[in-house]
């Protein structure tokens, strides 16, 4: 079976059926696909633009590299993120909402909750490529405001007051703004196998759930590699996607609001051998404000109508409703050289709980 198909456009012509929709697909399997109505232009100059980064030699790359950066920030080569242990094979770049650094700041970086570590401002390659800044904020400023409203559509879904939670992702009362943070990420082609074993396939990314709230995709529409899991356990492809659709998926928070109603479904990329283009891949990650705490609700008169469930858990993973908290589990456990040397002061736990280093 393959992932539902939704229309933005019904979210407006039709709000009640586009909730529900959305309900069933959030609670059936925790993916969709999305008709958004984002200008073409807009996603095709950010994977463009992407793309070109990626195509520059290493040590133009390397000047922004995430080492440097204590909030998991900036280029990151082929081979240093993992997934559980396991080496995942992709280049990236790591960007999120861009806090200024004030006096005031830096104090409550240094001296407030441990995950305001994560507030800082993101190192663009603006003498190499200058171009791509303003592409991959204007596709931010699309993206988000799609999320704003698959939001308010999940609130409608769950007979829950849109305003209540809307508060949690800031701006509108001209306060701190939402942790949004994304990736800009290729997956080569995987090696070529000099055997009859054509079909074979290496690691892009291990088997995981995301993090944060919401997740949208814009792909390149020549390769895919994306697969999804269902709650059967069986590995579902999710085919090439043209620039005017978003593939979209619940994550740990959403899962926690809901009262577990909403999936956080486990999902992975491969690289085919059959694959002769790097795939491009552009995933913001929708999140409240970085303090924001979600509490799980009545859950009690929704209809229950998934099944079975026997998907991939992590056995140690605790889902943490702060946002700030959660965020920083997942990058510390992903990138734990880039932890281990800027936060030497601190410690994960096997749960996933980062806290001070005793003695």
């Amino acid at each position: 079976m393959g992932l539902p198909i939704l229309n933005l456009s019904l979210q407006r012509t039709n709000p009640a059926l586009f909730a529900d929709q959305l309900r069933k697909a959030c609670h059936e399997i925790g993916f969709f696909l999305l008709k958004h109505d984002i200008p073409e232009v807009v996603c095709t100059r950010a994977l463009s633009e992407t793309h070109q980064f990626f195509q520059r030699p290493l040590d133009e790359k390397m000047t922004i590299s995430y080492e440097k950066s204590p909030a998991f920030r900036g280029y990151m080569p082929l081979g240093v993120e993992n997934t559980e242990g396991i080496v995942d094979g992709r280049d990236q770049i790591e960007y999120a909402a861009e806090y200024v650094k004030t006096k005031e700041y830096i104090g409550q970086a240094e001296q407030g909750p441990l995950h305001h570590r994560l507030k800082a401002t993101n190192p663009w390659p603006d003498s190499i490529q200058p171009t791509l800044r303003p592409a991959i904020m204007g596709y931010v400023t699309g993206v988000l405001g799609v999320a704003d409203r698959l939001r308010d559509a999940m609130c409608l879904a769950l007979n829950v007051d849109a305003h209540g939670i809307s508060s949690l992702f800031g701006k509108s009362d001209g306060g701190e703004q939402n942790f949004w943070s994304m990736k800009l990420v290729s997956y080569p082609p995987a090696p070529s196998v000099t055997c009859a074993k054509t079909t074979e396939s290496f690691q892009g990314v291990g088997a995981h759930t995301d993090s944060n709230f919401l997740t949208l995709i814009c792909q390149d529409a020549h390769s895919s590699g994306l697969q999804v899991q269902n709650v059967q356990g069986d590995w579902v492809d999710v085919p090439p996607t043209e620039s005017n659709i978003m593939i979209c998926n619940i994550g740990e928070l959403s899962e926690v609001w809901s009262g577990g109603y909403f999936l956080a479904t486990p999902h992975r990329v491969v690289r085919h051998t059959s694959n002769t283009h790097s795939r491009t891949s552009l995933p913001i990650f929708y999140n409240p404000k970085l303090d924001a705490v979600l509490e799980p609700i009545n859950i009690k008169n929704l209809p229950w109508e998934r099944v079975q469930q026997n998907q991939l858990r992590r056995k140690h993973n605790k889902l943490i409703n702060c946002v700030g908290q959660n965020s920083f589990k997942s990058l510390a456990r992903s990138h734990p050289n880039i932890f281990e040397k800027h936060h030497s002061d601190l410690t994960i736990l096997k749960d996933g709980t980062i806290v001070k280093r005793q003695g």
